[in-house]
């Protein structure tokens, strides 16, 4: 029930998971602190309390750093897969279309504007802000698919050549690669993770609320900046882990580049 929750969390604009994080936080670390100040109006000898609950929060501060480093290299690196594929798929569609003008006779025209038609999907793929818009454009993508490689085939049938064998790899290869973006839109960080991370949080907090407590100063200053700073990581990670809606996205320029190189206006459909 909490993971299902959670997922709900996760879908959140990055305003809204701001405003539920840091909120949260500062109740775990009040919370904490007046536990602490419970704690230490009953106990007389405070300095073996203090010197334990110091050595073991600072560990769980230690352990949250690295859980959250962690995860923000996982979402990095689900990022930098999905902006290297946005290049290596311009990339191939540009290769594609070049080989598909060096086809001779009428097809070739027929092919290579179908090329760019797969482009400009391509674009509005990677630059779509819903994800309701997605399974539109992979039907269109599909459709676009099977009309390029029906071409392919009445090319192939025509001339079967070293032109037409590299035109029909290249195809291959720029549908194998819109696949490949497929899957780098849909991996993300596990939820499970960012639960984890996200409890982890609320625990070290309040155990550092608790140490706080028992010393009997807040330090409101410093607490209120280190809960920014967890926050500020933690909706990072939040950021990266969605492609559509977060403010971190993939640069779409490549695909913008190849459709200008096509000689028209780089329109998303």
């Amino acid at each position: 029930m909490i993971l299902a929750a959670f997922r709900h969390l996760s879908i959140l604009s990055i305003g809204g998971v701001a405003g539920i994080l840091f909120p949260s936080l500062m109740f775990a670390a009040e919370f904490g602190y007046r536990f602490g100040r419970r704690i230490a109006s009953r106990k007389s000898e405070k300095s073996t309390d203090l010197a334990a609950s110091a050595t073991l929060t600072t560990g769980m501060i230690g352990l949250l750093a690295f859980t959250l480093s962690l995860s923000i290299n996982f979402a990095q690196d689900r990022f930098e897969a999905r902006r290297d594929l946005v290049l290596a798929e311009a990339n191939a569609i540009s290769t594609a279309w070049l080989r598909a003008n060096l086809i001779d006779g009428a097809e070739s025209a027929v092919i290579a504007a179908e090329i760019e038609e797969y482009a400009r999907v391509a674009l509005a793929y990677t630059t779509a802000e819903s994800n309701a818009d997605i399974p539109g454009l992979v039907e269109r993508m599909g459709a676009l698919q099977d009309g390029i490689w029906r071409s392919m085939g009445m090319i192939a049938r025509h001339a079967s050549n070293p032109v037409t064998i590299a035109l029909a790899s290249a195809l291959n290869d720029m549908f194998d690669l819109f696949t490949s973006q497929r899957f780098a839109y849909q991996s993300h960080v596990l939820t499970n993770i960012v639960l984890m991370l996200y409890l982890e949080a609320l625990a070290t907090i309040g155990a550092l609320g608790y140490q706080l407590g028992l010393g009997g100063d807040r330090h409101i200053v410093l607490t209120t900046l280190l809960l920014m700073m967890w926050s500020g990581g933690m909706i990072l990670i939040m950021d990266l882990n969605q492609p559509r809606i977060g403010s971190i996205r993939a640069d779409a320029s490549p695909l913008i580049w190849t459709i200008r190189g096509f000689g028209g206006p780089a329109q998303m459909h």
